[in-house]
This record gives structure tokens, C-alpha cells and sequence, in this order.
């Protein structure tokens, strides 16, 4: 007898909270900061309480990796927890297969557990990589996960046709130089050093499957090339996310070797750059990149808010993300920091810290009131 998966339930409580006027009003503030233009109020992500969870089944990783109804109903509760929070954020789900997906296309293979993320079992050798062409690499709809990603995609889609609301983005394609670690392994950093025509080859051929599979995957989802969705924000200008992690670890004189792969990458999208870890060094060249649209960082709290923020603004793009709070700091004090270097109402799309016995709505009130002051 197969399981039963209230993820009919699930739907229903979120059409009960639906609210069409928040979520058109966050997209259009979303969509303003993006273009440069400053809306009633700069975009606040807060997320509401969801209790009913305790009353419900939940499935581990590894339960939602193999069964695309169980992954969609594990991600569809983030998405009532955003539409409770009934601030600026949208919800939005995606088939996630875990950092390694596009990793598959050239023919590697992830271990699943139940408590983490994927990880690939191994890399590719370096005579093997030496060897492989664009041809052995197509066609892209065919290799790896991506008939299991497009066999989920069709799942989700027939389940979500009566909440068209919840948006759906393009699964976890990391960036073209993450891709190449991924598929080499730690070989590639001394290979700068020994081996550069095979760091070349390489990025070749990340390149590709980065650039030709977001454009399949998009078209598959009737998703513009140049504009999408993604966690909770729409990308007004940008189609892709670009994960820049490893790319952290390179010196700046490493890392202008394989800028023109990581410009060519996006330039068909527009990009949203998302890197961890402590990229101080390589901030300058994302922000100078034309194509780079939306700036996050997984460790602000590496960052002088400040000067960060006012270096982004300067170069007209968006910061999205979080700022680091102060241990005892009050909300409104946490807010009035955050908003106290920019000089207009742009250029920044927040999801602040917030703690358990903090009222989202309160927050939502505060926001506004010190951008009333601040920016009249």
C-alpha cells in the first residue's frame, strides 16, 4: 500500500493564507531596487510560524532525493512559512539534487544520505578530462540527472497548477569555475601552476554544460533566458545564479585566468553571485562585471557593512542577504544600522536576523517607520 503524503493538506492551508496583494507588492519592490529605482519601501524577507508542522509527516534528505512528492512537500512548507511572514519575500520551490547535479552530466555520481546534502563519490581523472569534447557531453537533456530533474519538474508543475503563485527555479548549477572543482577535485589548484592548458580544457567544458543546460532548463520551465526567480527573490535582470564558493580560494592574479570563462558564463543571463567564505579580494571584479546583477554573501559577517553597501550602490548593483546582528542588539537598532549608510531607498533587498519571540509583523512596522524618517 503506498504512503500517503498530505501534500494535498499542505496546499490547501497555503491557498487559505494566499495573499495576492502582498506578494504583487513585494515583487514590484523587488523589481524596483533591481532597476535602480526606489520603491515605497525597501524590500523586507521574513518568514511566519508554521506549527502544524508537528502534526505532520516529515522525510529526510535521501526520502525526498528518490520521491519527487516528498521533496515538493518538504520545500512547500518554506513556502507557507513566507506567505505568513507576509512581508516582501515570494515563494518559490525547485527540484534540489544537491550541489553535485551538473556534476552528473559528466557521468559522475553522488552518494544520497538522510541527513545531508548529496556529495559526488569521486572525480574525474585528468587524462579523462584531457580526452573529453563538447560531443561526448551531449546531448545535455539526456546525460546525468537532468531527465530525473525534468521527470520532477513535470511532477511539480501538475501539482502547483492551482497555486501558480509559488514560483519555481532552476535546480542547484553552481558556477563554471565550482563545476570545474567539482568535476576535477583539489587537483585544479596546483594544476594553475603545472598545467594550464588543462585548467582551459576544463572550463571549456564547464562553460558549456552551465551555459547550454540553464538555457534548457529555463525553456523547460517557460522561464526567460535574461529573468527568473530564485529561494525567495525574483531576478528582474538576471537568469542565473552563479555560486562563486571555490572561487574564493584563488588569488586575484588566479582568478583573472579564468574571469573571461566566468563572464562568458553569465553574459547570455544577467547574473545573481552568490559566494561563502571571505571573497574581499574578488569583490571588485563581480561588481565591475556588467552582467553581474545581485550581489549575497553566505558570511557577511565578514564584510564592513558600510563600506560594502556603499560600494555596491556605487556600482548600481543589489545587495540581498543578511547583516550580521549584534548580541543583545534591539531590532530597532539592528534596523537603523543596517539602513544608516545608504544615502537613497535602494539597492538593497534585506532578510535580517530575527529572534524566536520576535513579531513579524512588528518587524514589518519598525522597517518601514525608520524609512519614513529616514528617507522623507
Amino acid at each position: 500500500m503506498k504512503e500517503e503524503i498530505p501534500l494535498d493538506k499542505l496546499i490547501d492551508l497555503i491557498i487559505i493564507d494566499y495573499d495576492k496583494e502582498r506578494i504583487e507588492t513585494g515583487i514590484k519592490r523587488q523589481i524596483m531596487v533591481q532597476e535602480n529605482k526606489e520603491p515605497d519601501y525597501l524590500p523586507l524577507f521574513l518568514h511566519g510560524k508554521i506549527p502544524e508542522m508537528d502534526r505532520f509527516p516529515s522525510y529526510d534528505r535521501r526520502d525526498q532525493f528518490y520521491d519527487p512528492e516528498k521533496m515538493l512537500y518538504t520545500l512547500l512548507w518554506g513556502c507557507l512559512s513566507i506567505i505568513r511572514g507576509k512581508a516582501d519575500n515570494i515563494p518559490c520551490v525547485r527540484v534540489n539534487f544537491g550541489t553535485g547535479f551538473l556534476a552528473t552530466v559528466f557521468g559522475l555520481e553522488q552518494q544520497i544520505f538522510p541527513d545531508k546534502m548529496p556529495w559526488l563519490k569521486s572525480h574525474l581523472e585528468i587524462e579523462k578530462i584531457m580526452r573529453m569534447q563538447i560531443e561526448d557531453l551531449e546531448p545535455l537533456e539526456n546525460k546525468g540527472l537532468i531527465p530525473q530533474w525534468k521527470q520532477y519538474t513535470d511532477f511539480y508543475r501538475e501539482k502547483l497548477k492551482d497555486i501558480p503563485f509559488i514560483k519555481m527555479y532552476l535546480p542547484d548549477t553552481q558556477g563554471v569555475f565550482d563545476l570545474a572543482h567539482l568535476v576535477a577535485g583539489d587537483i585544479i589548484f596546483t594544476e594553475f601552476y603545472d598545467n594550464q592548458d588543462f585548467i582551459n580544457h576544463l572550463l571549456f567544458l564547464t562553460s558549456h554544460v552551465y551555459r547550454f543546460s540553464s538555457i534548457l532548463m529555463k525553456y523547460y520551465l517557460n522561464e526567460p533566458v535574461d529573468s527568473g526567480y530564485h529561494g525567495e527573490i525574483i531576478m528582474a535582470h538576471a537568469g542565473v545564479r552563479t555560486c562563486e564558493d571555490t572561487t574564493t580560494l584563488l588569488s586575484p592574479q588566479i582568478f583573472e585566468k579564468i574571469y573571461p570563462y566566468f563572464q562568458k558564463s553569465i553574459s547570455d543571463f544577467g547574473a545573481f553571485v552568490h559566494f561563502c567564505g571571505n571573497g574581499r579580494h574578488l569583490l571588485q571584479y563581480f561588481l565591475n562585471c556588467p552582467y553581474v546583477k545581485i550581489i549575497n554573501f553566505g558570511n557577511p559577517e565578514m564584510f564592513d557593512w558600510d563600506k560594502t553597501i556603499n560600494e555596491i550602490a556605487n556600482y548600481g548593483k543589489t545587495y540581498y542577504g543578511t547583516v550580521k546582528r549584534k548580541q543583545g542588539e534591539e531590532m530597532k537598532e539592528y534596523f537603523e544600522r543596517v539602513l544608516n549608510p545608504l544615502k537613497r531607498k535602494g539597492n538593497l533587498m534585506f532578510a535580517p536576523v530575527l529572534f524566536d519571540n520576535e513579531d513579524t509583523q512588528k518587524a514589518l512596522e519598525i522597517w518601514h517607520k525608520i524609512q519614513d524618517k529616514k528617507f522623507s
